[in-house]
């Protein structure tokens, strides 16, 4: 089935949501932005407390001048009048609530909110700007402690909670943010727990004082009471609206017709336009990616148009944007933007697998990402010829000693196995630290794996026809890490990538150049040492034009002795007596 041009007819109204769409979460976030900095700044004066009252407020000093200027206060205020609107916009434009559970708290969070927030607002800003109210440290917390102290936490707690679920889970997507997001998640436990200790510590203190108590007047009363009542009345008349909206265009698109939708490989459905694609998917159970929640912040919900795609509205900004960086083909799209009014057929493309019966959506691993590694590929030589003159009993178990000595001399170097597969394994190194100590790891893991391989000779050597012998090829480059899970073989941490791939043909190389260890040229510069002793190769790459300088390291019973000489260890007089044996019994060097 041939795809229309994207530049084909659209829908004007499916384009003028798209629109709204994109430039409404910006202001929503940008607007929250600045909640979460006023809110950080105010806990981070209350952690303050723990120095004393002065000191807190002397940091208030500070803080005030910044928020109580003319921009600040238009940018506080405005944020506190925007985000709420727009989070109710977004809300709004939602087909279907089922959604994760994250999505769901943070909804109710922000709800919540301003049961508790307008009462703290009206009596220290408003009631100080109008009748001179001291909102001193000392002043606001004789009046909260402790009879209102309980519910000050709770709603410190809120707000806080509501705005680290906002940005992690808008951050979570960028590769970035997994280097620190550990750093993130400590200031984000830290940060209001030290304002709780700050808070109880200050306001014991200002009851140790004896300060008078204060009186407030009929007309401040008045005030509060009126000024509380507004706002809340306010707020909650606006969500009043939204719900009445909700469900009058509920009860209008159930009267108008309907489009058809057919989801490849889950049958075809029939519903009223309105929904996005990725809220067609929650609704009728299709298991989907949204690693962003359906933001158009990451590109795990995309999904291929195969029929229809002429009567949709042109990508929004952040949906080019992104479709751009990915380097989408012609067709893709991102379920979560696309609002289909006619008859539609959508293929998923990254889809996950449901158990029996049960309806939920697949959260990607939030630490998939892409960087620097070096990967091991390592496999022995001649097998096949060794399993056929075994028996099956000790053949097992020479394979069970040989994946427990190869898994300890990877794990001893902070490396991970991936994958083992018949007499081969895959290990990445350099998933924890800069990549020069990865490389280092991976090589120096090499020699020990030759060890190891030498070890298992002298132990099986009565038993085997032939020595064992290994091929490893190491490559340093851009891998992509994360997590998949399967209903039968459970969550698995994988590695993948072109670099795996040159790795896979470096190690089948090994037999071709004589050589038992090939490390390319990119390991070795990342280690940022020198290497004494090693063969220049030129290894071509499926794929690659030109071939890929590599080295080629000594024979296994060499490097067994190199090994040893570098851990200030004598070899043995069998390590001795095979490290002096002619190379070409080896394979010690290149192809010449």
């Amino acid at each position: 089935m041939s795809l229309p041009a994207a530049g084909a007819r659209r829908t004007d109204a499916g384009m003028g949501m798209g629109q709204v769409s994109s430039w409404s979460r910006d202001i929503r976030f940008g607007s929250g932005l600045i909640l979460l900095t006023f809110v950080t700044l105010h806990l981070l004066n209350h952690a303050m407390g723990i120095f004393g009252v002065v000191v807190m407020e002397r940091a208030q000093n500070w803080r005030y001048e910044l928020w109580h200027s003319w921009p600040g206060t238009i940018a506080l205020y405005g944020a506190f009048i925007v985000h709420p609107v727009f989070a109710l916009v977004r809300v709004a434009q939602r087909r279907t609530f089922k959604m994760p559970l994250r999505e769901m708290l943070q909804i109710a969070l922000g709800l919540t909110i301003p049961l508790l927030l307008v009462d703290h607002i009206v009596s220290t800003r408003v009631l100080g700007s109008y009748f001179g109210v001291d909102e001193s440290y000392r002043a606001v917390l004789r009046r909260l402690w402790p009879d209102r102290a309980i519910l000050q936490t709770v709603l410190m707690l809120l707000v806080w909670t509501h705005g680290i679920i906002g940005i992690h889970f808008t951050l979570r997507s960028r590769d970035a943010y997994r280097y620190w997001r550990d750093p993130f998640l400590l200031g984000a436990i830290l940060i209001p727990l030290l304002a709780l200790i700050g808070f109880a510590v200050a306001a014991r203190e200002v009851q140790l004082m004896g300060m008078p108590s204060e009186h407030a007047s009929v007309a401040q009363t008045a005030m509060f009471e009126r000024d509380v009542m507004w706002a809340k009345g306010s707020f909650y008349g606006l969500v009043g609206v939204f719900l009445l909206f909700i469900g009058v265009r509920e009860v209008r698109v159930r009267m108008t017709r309907q489009i058809t939708v057919r989801f490849v490989g889950h049958g075809t459905r029939r519903l009223a336009p309105g929904p996005t694609v990725l809220e067609m998917f929650r609704r009728f159970g299709i298991p989907h990616a949204a690693l962003c929640g359906g933001r158009a912040r990451c590109a795990t919900c995309r999904v291929l148009v195969m029929d229809g795609i002429d009567k949709l509205p042109p990508p929004a900004m952040n949906e080019a944007r992104l479709l751009k960086r990915i380097a989408a083909p012609e067709g893709v799209r991102l379920a979560c933007q696309i609002r289909p009014r006619d008859d539609l057929q959508v293929q998923l493309l990254l889809a996950s697998r449901l158990k029996a019966g049960v309806v939920k959506v697949f959260e990607p691993d939030e630490a998939i990402g892409k960087r620097g590694l070096t990967v091991m590929v390592a496999d022995l030589r001649a097998f096949s010829s060794l399993s056929e003159r075994q028996q099956p009993q000790e053949l097992i178990g020479l394979i069970n000693r040989f994946f427990d000595e190869m898994s300890q001399a990877i794990t001893a170097h902070d490396g991970r196995i991936d994958a083992f597969y018949g007499d081969g394994f895959m290990a990445v190194f350099g998933l924890e630290g800069p990549k020069a100590r990865g490389a280092q790891a991976a090589v120096t893991a090499a020699a020990d794996i030759v060890r190891a391989v030498e070890a298992l000779n002298r132990e099986f050597g009565a038993a085997l026809p032939l020595p064992l012998r290994i091929g490893i090829g190491i490559h340093t480059g851009e891998a992509i890490t994360g997590a998949v899970e399967n209903d039968n073989l459970g969550r698995r941490e994988i590695t993948v990538g072109e670099t795996v791939m040159i790795a896979s043909q470096l190690e089948s190389a090994t037999r071709r150049v004589l050589a038992d260890v090939v490390v390319s040229e990119e390991t070795i510069r990342s280690t940022g040492r020198n290497y004494a002793g090693t063969t220049s190769l030129k290894i071509s790459i499926r794929g690659r034009e030109k071939p890929l300088t590599s080295y080629g390291f000594a024979s296994a019973p060499e490097l067994v002795r190199r090994k040893r000489e570098d851990d200030a260890m004598p070899p043995t007089p069998a390590e001795k007596a095979a490290g002096e044996a002619p190379a070409e019994q080896h394979g010690s060097g290149g192809p010449g």
